[in-house]
């Protein structure tokens, strides 16, 4: 024993508990053994299939790299939409929320306004939807023809555009 009460032996096993930690998180970081080697389970553009069904994803708009797939949608007029999130990047997983909803300057896209607040509410949104989940894109079934811009209610930077014919 040393003069604090500490052994060779309490020493070590401390060593021990801080080694198995740092290899543990070493294992956690890694991910899974041949991931970098794993295909995507679809090609960029079409909508992905879920891992463990192996189903098709019902969603007309998707998000994949903080960007929507595909970045100009057309659309009937009368037509629906669904949107959804199957976004796995920058982590692997997956973007907690993204949307689809008219970009409106000043309001849901920038500049933003700092006073008055905005004057109307977006023709159509998707609401926020969770990773893996797919929603219907309320209102579009109201639209006249035109071009509608839209963006992601949290991510700006996310834009498309809606082409209804």
């Amino acid at each position: 024993m040393s003069e604090n009460g500490v052994t060779v032996n309490s020493i070590r096993k401390r060593a021990v508990v801080v080694l198995a930690v740092i290899g543990l998180g070493a294992l956690a970081l890694a991910g899974p053994a041949g991931a970098e080697n794993a295909a995507p389970s679809h090609r960029l553009g079409q909508v992905p299939a879920d891992q463990i069904t192996g189903q098709d994803h019902p969603a007309d708009v998707f998000v994949e790299a903080w960007q929507y797939v595909p970045a100009t949608v057309h659309l009937k007029q009368g037509g629906h939409l669904k949107f959804g999130n199957y976004d796995m990047y920058p982590y692997g997983a997956g973007i907690a929320a993204h949307s689809m909803e008219e970009a409106i300057p000043g309001c849901t896209s920038p500049p933003y306004k700092t006073s008055g607040g905005c004057d109307r509410y977006p023709k159509f949104t998707s609401a926020l939807t969770d990773h893996g989940y797919v929603h219907n894109v309320e209102g579009v079934d109201k639209l006249p023809p035109g071009t509608y811009p839209f963006t992601c209610q949290i991510h700006s930077q996310m834009r498309g555009s809606l082409v209804v014919e």
